[in-house]
């Protein structure tokens, strides 16, 4: 049992180093919800084991009751979904990773659009922030420091800090499903359990354009309101195109590192990333995969 207790406090301790060092706990607290998950399908789980779970999340709530209800609603609320949601027999990948991260989504959206103290509180934190960080640019006198887009910036550092928050949901969709796509894969690799590719129905296209129709609306809220779609679509078709990569890479037989250099050479370029999700978008009208013999290939965590 000890071992296996290990699992969830480490997921619940990740998580809650956040709010004190979020420059390094991101990189455990993206695991979070796959060792939580480990231990729900863990065969040494127990009555005590869950109760020492609840003790840990309460204990945390006592420090920061924002981070604790942000780990129950994106970690916690993953983990308990995807166990499930395989319990039950279902293999398709992008389901829980379009359908999960819509808690914590819904959540933000409606304390930063719904709340305009808090919302205004965010802004000036947001502000102060991009201001501390152009002064820190302009004492180093770098070539960006006479950038006319960072000029631009610091001239209207209040709308930058506002468009900062008002994406905020879509950002937290976004972490979401990166974990809930990273603990479905490796649960999945561990428990030898075999998914399908990562396909989003056709019809959800729809939904992108109704992002993009919404940038045009000349209304502040409407606006952000449709890049946080935008954000949130082209991530997931961002996963749809890294499945065809993948699958051309398994196809080639490419051995694991050059497979792990062509992945980050991609993720160190932002520009490649909105490569991949066109290319997963450009999948809902054309065939990417080829002739198949087997509808069942390998997944994208191959």
């Amino acid at each position: 049992m000890t071992k296996t207790i290990l699992y969830p406090l480490a997921s619940v301790l990740f998580y809650a180093l956040l709010a004190y060092y979020p420059q390094y706990a991101i990189i455990g607290a993206v695991f979070s919800p796959l060792l939580l998950l480990v231990y729900l399908g863990s065969e040494k789980r127990n009555k005590y084991s869950d109760l020492m779970l609840g003790a840990a999340i309460a204990l945390t709530a006592g420090i920061s009751i924002i981070t604790t209800g942000l780990y129950v609603i994106s970690v916690a609320f993953t983990a308990v979904f995807i166990f499930k949601f395989l319990h039950k027999g279902h293999r398709d990948i992008w389901f829980p990773v379009t359908v999960v991260p819509l808690l914590v989504f819904i959540v933000m959206a409606a304390i930063i659009y719904g709340i305009p103290d808090y919302r205004n509180t965010l802004i000036n934190v947001a502000e102060q922030g991009i201001k501390s960080f152009i002064e820190t640019v302009k004492a180093s006198k770098g070539p960006m420091s006479n950038d006319p887009y960072f000029l631009n910036i610091e001239k209207q550092s209040r709308l930058a800090a506002q468009s900062v928050v008002l994406i905020f949901p879509a950002v937290n969709y976004i972490l979401t499903a990166f974990c809930t796509h990273i603990a479905f894969s490796l649960y999945t690799k561990l428990k030898r359990i075999e998914i399908n590719r990562f396909r989003l129905p056709d019809n959800l296209v729809w939904i992108l354009i109704l992002g993009f129709a919404l940038v045009f609306v000349k209304q502040t809220m409407a606006k952000h309101a449709g890049l946080n779609i935008i954000l949130i679509m082209m991530t997931l078709y961002a996963f749809q195109g890294f499945d065809i990569v993948s699958y051309w890479m398994t196809k080639f037989k490419f051995i694991p590192v050059i497979k792990a250099i062509i992945f980050i050479f991609i993720f160190s370029e932002p520009p490649f990333i909105i490569f991949i999700a066109l290319l997963g978008l450009f999948s809902v009208w054309f065939n990417l995969y080829g002739r198949q013999e087997n509808d069942r290939e390998q997944t994208p965590s191959d």
